[in-house]
């Protein structure tokens, strides 16, 4: 697409609107500020500029415009976060984006013909079986559709041979779908219902392989990691929940596909799945892209409880605080919708247990609260969480709610809870780079070429040459723009050097610079003095180092009168 068309679709909407659709933003001063949603913030650190309609986080050093935000924030491509823009502004426009899967182009393929394959199966008269089983489990055929369910047949090479004819046998290993047998090489997946694994922004990357013939060995058969699925990077269902769990402002964390099919099956579809109990920051950090609101609803088993004391730790970690549904009698979602059924469950749901009521009920478990002894260790240990709670109304109902359970005195609680200072972890600072003053210089220059039009004219006429790499790069970059344009944007600029990370990346250091937006020329002129001094020197040295090194005594004295004439020419500027 042309840049002035994306320009033009970019600049219909507000970086404000569309940023605090997504996440809470509060003013202050001319600029907004959030919890910056790409690495592990905690106090609002992304400032939002409404008059440049840009965003710079000045922890992580993450900038950009909204295109770059949504694209990042969805995980999706550069044409795909255009095409969202456009339909939030109500503009058309033909785009069909997909993202740069460069070296791993060929597994994306096989797995997009895979899928093909294996859902002509089930709709085919030998998937029968296999959609009648589907239907017994009340799946109906919309649910099949809507969420790629496909077959694999009995016989052990279908999918090679078809496979075979275009890509060769290293991709088809490599892609996890094939394995190499001792004579020949055969399909992984054989006669089992086949539940497709997407990536956070929709393509088939892995499957979930269920028998449905009785069978009571390997009742599930899971995708091993590949390059392109890598299972602790994913939630299942991410890319279809997104969008549900800001409108419900909640999302639900299961464990497997088929605890969301079926909880989609009774309307709820603001849920995702950890594909399995082994919850990790990476999926924490994904899962607060969606909603600060969280119900962790795993299996009621032991390894559900487990799995719900990892995600809470995990959660806890990054600043969110969530509501716990524990299922009785082991059963997991999906069973308990078909036993119990989809108004008990929905009630199951509408009230989870808070985090606190969930620590009480683990710390009760095994312990004989009849007991003195037990109930002064249980007491202790609840005063211990409650101290931990920033939650100010959280902690009052918790201390009033344990003085109920012990009889011990609200008042006894409350000073025993102050007494108490949490233990704060202790991170190991990043010693921040000390610069010297040239490259401070090519930073402060940068940061008023990217705001002033007269700066840039001031670079163009008295630099030629940045010391630092990518400081060059960024100012020719700018320097093209402005000669293009006839002005300097930094959103536009963005929207240009969209598949140039190392400007990008750029931009965001220098955007984190506390400067004073007015441009004083007095200070420009010394910035431009000291890169010059730091040039001068560099050619002196050089000059230097070539004489030293020169044996040829007529090449040394043209060095000589070179150094010379540098020497004066420079005396003659500075003058």
């Amino acid at each position: 697409m042309d840049n002035n068309l994306i320009n033009e679709i970019k600049n219909s909407v507000d970086i404000v609107d569309v940023i605090s659709s997504y996440l809470p933003l509060s003013a202050k001063g001319k600029n907004y500020f959030g919890v910056c949603p790409f690495h592990d913030d905690h106090s609002p650190s992304m400032s939002v500029s409404k008059e440049k309609q840009i965003y710079t986080c000045f922890s992580c050093g993450a900038t950009g415009n909204v295109i770059k935000f949504i694209q990042d924030y969805e995980n999706i491509s550069f044409l795909e976060a255009v095409k969202k823009i456009a339909d939030i502004a109500g503009i058309s426009v033909n785009i069909k984006g997909k993202n740069d899967y460069n070296k791993n182009q060929d597994l994306y393929d096989i797995y997009e013909l895979a899928q093909k394959f294996y859902q002509n199966n089930i709709n085919s008269s030998k998937g029968k079986k296999a959609r009648d089983y589907l239907h017994s489990r009340h799946l109906n055929d919309d649910i099949i559709k809507e969420f790629g369910i496909g077959l694999s047949l009995p016989d052990r090479d279908i999918l090679t041979n078809m496979l075979k004819n275009k890509y060769d046998e290293t991709t088809l290993i490599k892609s996890g779908l094939i394995n190499e047998g001792e004579y020949d090489l055969y399909d992984v997946y054989h006669n089992r219902i086949m539940f497709p694994l997407y990536s956070l922004s929709g393509q088939v990357i892995g499957y979930n392989g269920r028998v449905y013939n009785g069978e009571t060995e390997n009742k599930y058969v899971n995708s091993k990691e590949t390059p392109i699925f890598k299972k602790r990077e994913l939630l299942y269902n991410y890319h279809r929940a997104k969008d549900e769990c800001r409108v419900k402002k909640c999302v639900f964390i299961v464990e497997g596909p088929m605890d969301v099919i079926r909880c989609y099956s009774v309307g709820v579809k603001n849920v995702v799945a950890a594909l399995g109990t082994a919850f990790g920051h990476e999926q924490a950090m994904l899962i607060r892209k969606l909603s600060s609101e969280v119900v962790l609803m795993f299996d009621g088993d032991d390894a559900g409880l487990k799995g719900t004391k990892t995600a809470l730790v995990e959660l806890e970690k990054i600043g969110i605080t969530p509501k716990i549904v524990r299922l009785e009698n082991n059963m997991d979602p999906d069973e308990y919708i078909l036993t119990k059924g989809k108004d008990t469950f929905l009630n199951k749901i509408n009230n989870p247990m808070n985090i606190m009521e969930f620590k009480s009920s683990l710390l009760k478990m095994n312990t004989n609260l009849n007991s003195s002894e037990e109930l002064a260790k249980y007491a202790n240990n609840m005063i211990n969480e409650i101290s931990k709670i920033d939650d100010d109304v959280l902690k009052e109902i918790s201390i009033n709610k344990l003085s109920d359970e012990t009889k011990l005195d609200v008042n006894f609680i409350k000073d025993k809870v102050a007494s108490l200072k949490p233990i704060k972890e202790v991170k190991n600072e990043v010693k921040s780079v000390k610069l010297s003053k040239y490259e401070k210089s090519e930073q402060a220059l940068l940061y008023y070429m990217l705001r002033s039009e007269m700066v840039i004219k001031i670079y163009d006429k008295k630099i030629t040459y940045m010391p630092t790499a990518k400081y060059r790069h960024l100012a020719f970059q700018i320097s093209y723009f402005y000669k293009q344009h006839g002005n300097i944007n930094i959103s536009d600029l963005i929207t240009e050097l969209h598949d140039d990370p190392e400007s990008l990346n750029t931009i965001g250091e220098i955007n984190m610079l506390k400067l004073n937006e007015e441009v004083d020329v007095e200070a420009i002129n010394d910035y431009i003095n000291n890169i010059r001094i730091y040039n001068e020197k560099n050619e002196a040295n050089k000059y230097k180092d070539e004489l030293k090194q020169e044996v040829d005594l007529k090449k040394k004295v043209e060095l000589a009168m070179k150094a010379i004439a540098f020497k004066k020419r420079r005396e003659e500027e500075n003058e």
